[in-house]
This record gives structure tokens, sequence and C-alpha cells, in this order.
């Protein structure tokens, strides 16, 4: 290890002082060693300063034994690796606890310095490993729904916009609940109109103004959860969000719990969206739906407080020329011929300013645009 890398930091955790002091001593030159004496100390220290790379636990230790311990320390902090320390007497249990997936690997005591340092080595770099693969996938995914939120944004400008403020509404909804795993909740929101690049530019437009469309076009409304579900079905991790999307009309056809709250989220969010952008306000779209029946009552509550508008904003009317990424449309954007190119809600994205001006360079669009932007010292 050179000196210029960050120590790895390692927890260790034994009833006995004086063995903590001996193995800080003995690694305090090549890892950030922390101590704690006992699990219920553990798991304390993990909580406030984690997290650890590795965890090294004794076995034999009063109230909560060393096995007990790093199956809650995973429960806790599960990429942190886990490494139990156990006398010959403890072997069955050792052997009982590495088994059953909760231990990367046990020591006998008294174990030599260098094998437990070699053994340090090795966790280290499973964790070095599994943060590295979770990191390349967690950003292979934000990328992959940003590429697909991009492309709605430019197909189908006014499905961008409603699933701007579905996912502002189930985003609320999942805070209200107190939900875990809310992200994918908000994913499902962003990307719950996905399907809809398949439909006629000017079909939701006609659904949101409150007009009639025709028999073929309602067929593919009621199609696009079912499009947007077999786009995102066979990317990783978004399984689930996909399931979600394909439930929003109907959450029983989801297969478990977190999969159904997620659709009755949408379905819930969808038709106070509908009714909002008919001219509704929130509570009163949330008492209207209350009257017809057949939505939940904690979602229609948790929907109460609903704001949609961001505080300390200022309207302003620029130029094409003039428009920044941080901006939001506070107006539809229409180009000379009188076709939308962006809706009213849009955040405006660098891609989405460059396609404007394009527009601009072509066939021309109506300036000035009205837009919303942070207030200035808010």
């Amino acid at each position: 290890m050179s000196e210029n890398d960050e120590l790895p930091r390692i927890l260790l955790v034994d009833d006995e002082p004086n063995v903590l002091e001996g193995l800080e001593r003995t690694l305090f030159a090549d890892f950030e060693v922390s101590t704690a004496t006992g699990g219920a100390a553990g798991l304390e220290i993990i909580d406030r300063e984690g997290p650890f790379a590795v965890v090294v636990s004794d076995m034999r230790m009063p109230e909560m034994n060393g096995a007990t311990f790093l199956a809650r320390a995973q429960q806790a902090a599960p990429d942190t690796v886990r490494v139990l320390l156990t006398g010959q007497a403890d072997m069955d249990s050792a052997i009982a606890a590495v088994n059953e997936g909760n231990i990367f690997r046990f020591l006998c005591k008294p174990c030599p310095q260098d094998l437990l340092f070699r053994s340090l080595e090795a966790a280290v770099k499973q964790y070095q490993l599994t943060t590295a693969e979770h990191d390349l996938l967690e950003n292979t995914l934000k990328g992959a729904v940003n590429v697909l939120t991009e492309v709605l944004s430019l197909a189908s400008p006014v499905a961008f916009s409603r699933s701007d403020q579905i996912k502002a509404l189930v985003a609320h909804v999942a805070e209200q609940l107190e939900l875990e795993d809310r992200w994918s909740y908000e994913v499902a929101g962003m990307l719950s109109h996905i399907g809809c690049i398949t439909l006629p530019p000017d079909t939701l437009e006609r659904v949101y103004a409150g007009q009639p469309v025709t028999p073929d076009e309602e067929s593919m409304l009621d199609d696009h959860p079912e499009v947007g579900h077999r786009l995102l079905a066979n990317i990783p991790r978004l399984g689930g969000v996909a399931m979600m999307i394909r439930g929003q009309n109907d959450p029983a056809t989801t297969t478990n719990e977190s999969e159904r709250m997620g659709a009755e989220m949408l379905r819930v969010a969808l038709a106070v969206d509908r009714l909002v952008a008919a001219g509704s306000g929130v509570r009163n779209a949330v008492n209207e739906l209350r009257r017809k029946g057949g939505s939940e009552e904690r979602l229609l509550a948790a929907v109460w407080d609903f704001r949609g508008e961001k505080p300390s904003e200022v309207v302003r009317a620029l130029g094409v020329r003039e428009l920044q990424s941080f901006m939001v449309l506070d107006e539809d954007v229409f180009a000379k011929n009188g076709n939308v190119i962006a809706p009213k809600g849009r955040e405006l994205t660098n891609v989405l300013v460059e396609r404007l001006k394009n527009w601009e360079r072509g066939i021309g669009i109506v300036e000035p645009i009205r837009v919303r932007a942070p207030q200035a010292g808010a």
C-alpha cells in the first residue's frame, strides 16, 4: 500500500479492551482502525461512523455473540465485509455462520499476525470489488434513465411534461408515507409515460385538453403501459419499475407488494394530474377521487398537501439564445408553424436548449419565451 493511498477503514469488535488494544497496535499502520467493546456498541458505531470496508468480530461475547452481531451488521451495512474470530469450542457455530452466507471468512484464535493481515487485505479487496460494481451499475442505470427521459422529452414533450409532474407527486407521496426505496418509485413516475413515444404527437394534447380521441387512439393509450414495460423490463434493476408502469391502470396485475404500491401510486398520481391539468386544484382533485371511490385513502391523504411550484422563483421573458439549462418553461413553446415543441413545466436541459436554438434557426420560434428561474440570492 503506497503512502498516498487512503487507508481502508476497519472496525474491530471484542468484549475485551486489552484484545482490541493489541489488534489496533498491530494494524494501525495499514488500516484506519475503529474499535467497539461488544456487539451493541459495534452496531452503534456502524450507524454513526460507517461505512467500514471490513468488520472483524470475536465469536464469544456476552449478550450478543459474534455471529449474531455480524448478521445484524450485514443488515445495517450490506457491502461491509465480515470476518469472525473464533476459538475451537465455537467452531460449529462459526461454520454454520459461514454456510448461512453471513461471513466472508473465519479465523481461529490465536491468529498469526501475517494470516490476519492477509485475510484483511483479501476482505478489503472484496469490499472494493463490491462497491466498484455497485458504483458502475448505479452510474450506468442513472445514465440509462437520463437517456430515456431525454428521448421522451424530444419525442413527446407533453408526455414528458406530465411525467415530470407524476414524478413530483409520487416523490411527495413516498416521502409522506416514509416508504423505503423511494428512488424506484420516483423513476417509475418519471418513466410512467415512456410508452407514449409510440402515440401520434397530438393525442396526449387532446387528452389533457379534455377533447375526444378516436377509438384507435384510445386503444393506443390503453396499451402504452405495456409498451413502457417492454422497453424497461430488460434493463438491470428496472424490472420492478417496469412492473409498476405496466400496472399503472390496473395495480392488481403486479406480482409483489412494492410493485403494487408503486402501481397504486402511479394510478392516483395520474388521476390527480389529469384533474389538475384540466384546471382543478390538488385538494379539489383529491376530493373528486374520494367521491368516485376506488383509490386508497392513505395515498389520497398523502397527496393532500402537495405543492408543485418551487419557491423563490421569478418569471422572466427571454429570447431563445438567453435560455439556460437551470430554467423551467412557464408556458408552451410554439414554432412559427403553430406546433408545440416544448411544453409548459419542462425543465430545460442543454440538449433541449440546443434543440430550441436549431428550431429558431430553421422554422422559427415564437419569442419571447416565459420561463421560471431561481430568484437572485435565493
